[in-house]
C-alpha cells in the first residue's frame, strides 16, 4: 500500500468519525473541557498555569488553529451545488454545496438516502473508469468510498443529517 494511499485512508476515517461526532460531540465537549480545567485548575500549581499563559506567545496559539481544516463547515456546505467537480458528477438532488480547496474536498447536500448515494458513486465512478480500492458501506447512517484511477485517490464520505445527506468528495 502506497503512502498516498495510506493518508487518503487515514483522512478517510478521521472524517468519517468527526461525521459520526458532528450531531452528538458538541454539548459533551463543552462538559469535558469545563470538567477538565477544572481538574488542572485544583491540580497544577498556580504558578504553572501563569507561567505557561505568560511564556506561550499568541501567534503559536493562532497559527496551530489556523492551520487546522474546519471540519464542521463541511458538513453544513453553502451555495449552489455545481453538476460536477473534478470531473465527478454531483448527484441531481443535492441542494447545497461548497468547495474547500485548502483540504482538496467539495462538500454538498442531498436529499436522498445514504444507500441512494452509495449507488449513485459506485455506478457513476466506475462508469468513469474509477476503480473501487476500498469501501465501508456501514447504514443508513453513512458510508465510506474510495475509489483510484491512475495515480488519482477519490474518497467519497457519505453521512446522514436531519434527513438529508451530507457527501464530501475528496481528491488525493
Amino acid at each position: 500500500m502506497s503512502r498516498l494511499s495510506k493518508y487518503v485512508l487515514l483522512l478517510t476515517v478521521i472524517v468519517f468519525i468527526l461525521a459520526c461526532n458532528t450531531v452528538t460531540q458538541p454539548v459533551r465537549d463543552a462538559q469535558e473541557a469545563v470538567e477538565t480545567v477544572q481538574s488542572f485548575a485544583t491540580a497544577m500549581p498556580l504558578e504553572t498555569i501563569q507561567s505557561f499563559a505568560t511564556n506561550m506567545p499568541v501567534e503559536t496559539l493562532q497559527a496551530v488553529s489556523s492551520a487546522l481544516p474546519n471540519f464542521a463547515d463541511m458538513f453544513n456546505p453553502q451555495g449552489e451545488p455545481v453538476a460536477e467537480w473534478n470531473g465527478i458528477p454531483i448527484m441531481s438532488q443535492a441542494t447545497a454545496g461548497q468547495e474547500f480547496a485548502d483540504t482538496n474536498t467539495y462538500s454538498f447536500k442531498a436529499d436522498a438516502t445514504v444507500k441512494e448515494a452509495t449507488d449513485f458513486y459506485n455506478g457513476e465512478l466506475t462508469k468513469l473508469g474509477w476503480s473501487a480500492t476500498f469501501s465501508m458501506p456501514g447504514d443508513e447512517n453513512g458510508a465510506v468510498l474510495v475509489f483510484s484511477k491512475d495515480s488519482n485517490i477519490a474518497t467519497v464520505t457519505i453521512t446522514s443529517s436531519d434527513g438529508a445527506i451530507v457527501v464530501l468528495l475528496t481528491f488525493a
